[in-house]
């Protein structure tokens, strides 16, 4: 009941700031409307549109084919998690909202970036009949977060838990922060091995037997995601699915 009482005095405080103080689109800066920061126009132009992806990692594929592939990587190596889901192809337009969000404090794009995950959980993940015991946001390194002051990742999961009515669970995986180099610069084999050294599962009686959504903002090879739901699963997790804002295409 005071849930739900916060949530109505939060909406009601966001249309009254609003209606004071417009929101300017984060493309044109023209007066976005309510409840976001990209105007109809403007989203209506963002395109989401991705090739056939495989149906293991989402990886986008360049070739002309079918939507119902594996790729080579994950017909190679299966990846610890079942299936991936990206919303969108890490370029162009949705690329400079996802760096303005992540490099450039942008928090106050976490409402539109939400709704894009929450749109392909409905569309795409919800048809399934998949029940999840819990989110779970990828972690930030502890240097990176103390100068950045925000892990992107957990904003989204956070934000998503709270459309969705799943418990956001932020403490079952944690980042090592000592002798494990950035992934942004390193070749696929590189960053499937230095992930592997660089996250840990905790509290495993919390995670025996359950199904889990990992969320990220970015999958560039899937080695974090991998890694992380390797751990998990380890760790007592039956089932690990991944859902992403964006994916390099790659094939």
């Amino acid at each position: 009941m005071l849930r739900r009482l916060f949530v109505t005095a939060r909406r009601l405080l966001g249309w009254a700031l609003d209606f004071v103080y417009p929101r300017d689109c984060v493309f044109c800066e023209r007066p976005a409307g309510e409840g976001g920061y990209i105007c109809a126009d403007c989203l209506g132009r963002l395109s989401l549109a991705r090739n056939p992806a495989c149906l293991v990692c989402g990886a986008e594929s360049a070739m002309p084919g079918g939507p119902d592939f594996i790729c080579s990587d994950c017909l190679r190596r299966r990846p610890a998690f079942t299936r991936a889901f990206v919303v969108a192809r890490y370029d162009g337009a949705f690329r400079h909202l996802i760096h303005t969000f992540k490099y450039h404090g942008g928090v106050w794009l976490q409402e539109d970036l939400v709704r894009f995950l929450s749109a392909t959980y409905i569309a795409r993940i919800a048809p399934l009949g998949l029940r999840f015991d819990a989110i779970v946001p990828v972690p930030m390194q502890p240097a990176k977060l103390r100068a950045r002051g925000y892990n992107q990742a957990a904003l989204l999961a956070q934000a998503l838990a709270r459309d969705l009515r799943i418990p956001c669970r932020q403490r079952l995986l944690r980042r090592v922060g000592t002798g494990v180099v950035s992934q942004t610069r390193l070749r696929r084999e590189e960053r499937l091995r230095n992930a592997a050294a660089a996250y840990r599962a905790a509290h495993p009686r919390h995670l025996r037997g359950k199904t889990l959504l990992l969320v990220d903002d970015v999958m560039t090879t899937g080695a974090t995601c991998d890694a992380c739901a390797r751990l998990l699963r380890r760790a007592g997790a039956k089932r690990v699915y991944v859902l992403a804002l964006a994916r390099p295409m790659r094939l």
